[in-house]
């Protein structure tokens, strides 16, 4: 679909307002033209001018009523009928406002005249405000429906998606592209509609009181209208590079925000604080181009129009004081004001075409983001498992994160339902990702995994995970409350199951102690909270779940010896009758596991019992010889 098309698509179902602000902003610039046309008979109720004062002396009166020429290009057949059928409605139109304001005498025609003028005015700026706030109501429905859409996008995208971008760059697409997307429908629709009908009005006005002067005054638009199009396709390729250069900027910021602690720990405060500026003086020299090129447009335009208008103020000028116009002065002030009338919106008019490229730029980054491959979604028919029953099935499992770098090899194991697996090995051996294709945050690219006889593949998301409940050496909090960190996801579970939750979790006595209890806030990723207290709050979520499947990922490798009791304590009462795959560090259920895996370089190498692994001598000696001595 063409990009414009797509992106003012999304305008559908708001179309009962967009049809109300277009007719508001017709009316107004309709009775905004009808300002314009009574300056003239104004002027001439006011000083009864029928020449222009000076002149009509100067002027023989057969100048003065002189019929044009026989050879002239008005005498002939077509022009002759087309100066007859103009000089038509100009009489009309004047004819309609002498009736609306003519009085018996001038003052009461005055007084007529600020009624009239009064009520148009009123009259015009309810319109205007009837066409900002509808027009305002669609700009704010189509920034919405662009987030809405494209955070519903990121939840479905796999996890590979947001490894090789930056979080300020995903971050940039919601925030800066949509509200440059936004003044492009603005533009599109807002001032498209109000400009170009003032810019008819005001060209019909011109038109009629003088079709030849008119068209003295268009010899310069193709020049404009070619600038124009110069201007729009510059302004979409620097645009783009504004917009990159953004991302950066919000790229480099959530880096320093979220790893502030770090920055002090290593007194890297200069050295970010430098990266950052850099970011914005490239932000900056990006920008400046673009607002070079496009403030070069308004003053290139205006020199244009303003020519045109000399010409024009020449030419009708000299024929009025030379006798030979075909216009009294109020008809020709009347023109001179529609002509620089028209001014302001032709220039507003000759910025769409750049602002559309700008959101037509922003469009395309947003659409990319709408467009990205889900690679791990429900398949058609996908089935929705109820409970595990039997057994988890690893066969000939391969995988690699770029498709070409092997993570995994030919893995094959299985779980039955109530065993406790382990899983061992040197770091980057490939223990984490193995456990990740699980609950499909990737799909391998050969080989199978099922639960219960089903290719994983073959079941719904939803339902897949949830049988499986994930306690990670990183713990991941919300900036929530405790209660609600607990039970998340779970909707309507009461106070008193979270409390018996966390209990089992070791983690109750500390939430008493802090300051609001359960409704405590434990900021950005638990910040306010210690790591074994962020982990016990992961189990007591974990536990809440209740899940069939448990999965720890190296869950007490980054707490002391006193937190890690704690923890462990309270993974012993979640592994409890339940399925559990555990990747170890200096878990005590290794040596009770029912299988342990030792992984290296993404291949199984060995796999038994505690007690046979220490007699074989082999790699899982050597590991235990060095990190489990203590366990």
């Amino acid at each position: 679909m063409n990009l414009y098309a797509r992106t003012f698509s999304v305008l559908k179902p708001f179309w009962k307002q967009l049809v109300t602000a277009s007719l508001s902003a017709a009316v107004h610039a309709v009775l905004s033209g009808v300002l314009v046309w009574m300056f003239g008979p104004l002027l001439m109720t006011l000083f009864q001018v029928e020449t222009v004062p000076g002149v009509s002396d100067l002027v023989a009166p057969s100048a003065q009523t002189a019929p044009a020429d026989a050879g002239s290009p008005e005498s002939t057949g077509f022009f002759q009928s087309i100066s007859a059928s103009i000089t038509g409605a100009r009489e009309t139109m004047k004819s309609w406002v002498d009736s609306l304001v003519t009085e018996a005498t001038r003052q009461d025609t005055l007084i007529r005249f600020c009624w009239v003028i009064f009520i148009v005015v009123l009259a015009k700026n309810v319109f205007l405000y009837l066409q900002g706030f509808f027009m305002a109501f669609v700009q704010q429905s189509v920034i919405r429906t662009f987030r809405d859409r494209l955070f519903d996008k990121y939840q479905h995208l796999s996890l590979d998606y947001f490894h090789t971008r930056r979080t300020g760059q995903i971050i940039s697409r919601v925030t800066n592209d949509v509200m440059v997307l936004n003044e492009a429908v603005d533009i599109g629709f807002n001032r498209l509609v109000t400009d170009s009908i003032m810019v008819i009005v005001f060209f019909s006005f011109l038109v009629l009181l003088s079709w030849k002067l008119t068209l003295l005054a268009m010899v310069v638009m193709p020049v404009v209208f070619g600038f124009i199009w110069f201007i729009g396709k510059k302004m979409r390729k620097y645009s783009e590079r504004s917009q990159e250069r953004m991302s950066d900027v919000n790229a480099v910021l959530e880096e320093a925000v979220n790893n502030v602690r770090i920055v002090k720990a290593f007194s890297m405060e200069k050295f970010e604080t430098s990266k950052f500026f850099s970011a914005t003086k490239n932000y900056f020299r990006a920008l400046l181009r673009m607002t070079r090129i496009r403030h070069l447009a308004s003053p290139i335009n205006d020199t244009l129009a303003t020519i045109a208008g000399i010409i024009i103020l020449l030419f009708a000028g000299s024929r009025i004081i030379s006798g030979t116009g075909e216009l009294d002065a109020g008809d020709f002030m009347t023109f001179i004001l529609a002509l620089f009338a028209m001014i302001k919106p032709v220039k507003s008019l000759s910025q769409i075409h750049i602002k559309l490229q700008e959101g037509m730029a922003a469009a395309q980054r947003v659409f990319e983001v709408i467009d990205a491959e889900e690679k791990v979604k429900d398949a058609p028919g996908a089935v929705t498992i109820e409970r595990f029953t039997d057994r988890i099935d690893y066969r000939d499992v391969t995988f690699s994160y770029n498709g070409t770098d092997t993570v995994l090899t030919d893995i094959s194991f299985e779980v039955r339902l109530g065993e406790v697996v382990a899983f061992v090995g040197p770091s980057g051996g490939g223990k984490s990702t193995l456990l990740d294709l699980l609950p499909r945050f990737y799909d391998p690219q050969h080989g199978r995994i099922s639960i219960d006889g089903h290719d994983i593949k073959s079941l719904s998301l939803e339902s897949l995970r949830s049988l499986l409940g994930i306690v990670t050496q990183e713990t991941y909090l919300f900036n929530d409350s405790v209660f609600n960190n607990i039970a998340y996801g779970l909707g309507d579970v009461s106070r008193e199951k979270v409390i018996e939750t966390a209990r089992m979790a070791n983690a109750h006595d500390f939430i008493e102690q802090l300051e609001n209890g359960y409704d405590t806030l434990v900021g950005n990723r638990g910040v306010k909270l210690s790591g074994g207290q962020r982990q016990r709050l992961a189990i007591a979520r974990a536990l809440l779940k209740d899940p069939q499947i448990l999965i720890f990922d190296e869950a007490t490798s980054a707490l002391d010896t006193e937190a890690e009791i704690l923890v462990q304590e309270a993974i012993d009462r979640l592994m409890k009758n339940r399925t559990t795959l555990v990747i170890a560090h200096r878990l005590s259920t290794v040596k009770h596991a029912d299988r342990i895996l030792v992984i290296d370089r993404g291949r199984i190498v060995e796999a038994g019992s505690h007690d046979r692994l220490m007699k074989n001598g082999g790699l899982y000696h050597r590991l235990y010889s060095m990190q489990f001595r203590d366990v």
